[in-house]
């Protein structure tokens, strides 16, 4: 119960720093939607110069382990086990912040996902890996695994647990931010992304993980207004 408390405070907080800040939300978005167009042309050319960077030899070894961390790297198998992993350690240690930030590490890749899907499962771009001509395809073809492309979960999901803790906790953060970008790069290796997905899946995630994490510093009193 306690933890749950902490996480609608978490929430609290959260949401008024984005009603405080909604214009500058705003603007990072159509900020974020200006570079994924521009990186959009390129997609398919850095795509492959990505592997062509790597020697023949060391490409299968890449392969191995890019399916690793994407297998990995996903909500249900590294954002979640995380968080249990560090809200058990809070238990143990009976420790109120250690619980707390478990809350705020799942906080930030659960609200990141979520926005992240509302464009993943209605665009239906295909992934690099399906063979068919790029484009968007939309609802009708986006439930389909081969059609959810644009953006990327995984760089959502990642960077907003990172990102949330880079902000309240410096040396996990750092290890999941360099986590987080061998995530991505996973993703674009096994070409199941191209750039301007996990570029905007990433800033998605980042924008929610800071704003989860400095949401949580918010001191709010039960009326929800700021102290």
């Amino acid at each position: 119960m306690a933890t749950v408390a902490q996480m609608r405070t978490v929430l609290r907080g959260f949401w008024h720093l984005v009603r405080r800040r909604k214009f500058l939300s705003l603007a990072l978005f159509a900020l974020t939607l200006a570079l994924g167009a521009a990186v959009w042309p390129h997609d398919q050319a850095w795509l492959r110069q990505l592997h062509h960077l790597q020697p023949e030899d060391q490409e299968t070894i890449a392969r191995h382990i890019s399916w690793h961390l994407g297998t990995w790297g996903d909500y249900p198998t590294y954002n979640l086990p995380l968080a249990l992993v560090i809200w058990l350690y809070g238990v143990w240690r009976k420790s109120r912040a250690w619980r707390r930030l478990a809350a705020i590490c799942l906080l930030g890749a659960t609200l990141a996902g979520l926005f992240d899907d509302c464009f993943r499962l209605t665009l239906g771009r295909p992934r690099p890996d399906v063979g068919v001509p790029d484009g968007f395809y939309g609802i009708t073809y986006a439930f389909q695994g081969k059609f959810q492309s644009f953006p990327s979960g995984h760089a959502a999901a990642v960077f907003g647990t990172a990102a949330a803790l880079l902000v309240t906790d410096l040396p996990l953060g750092i290890a999941t931010t360099l986590f987080a970008l061998l995530v991505i790069w996973a993703r674009m290796e096994d070409y199941r992304h191209y750039p301007s997905d996990v570029l905007v899946g990433s800033a998605i995630g980042i924008y929610f993980g800071l704003m989860t994490g400095w949401g949580a510093k918010v001191r709010l009193p039960r009326g929800g207004k700021p102290d």
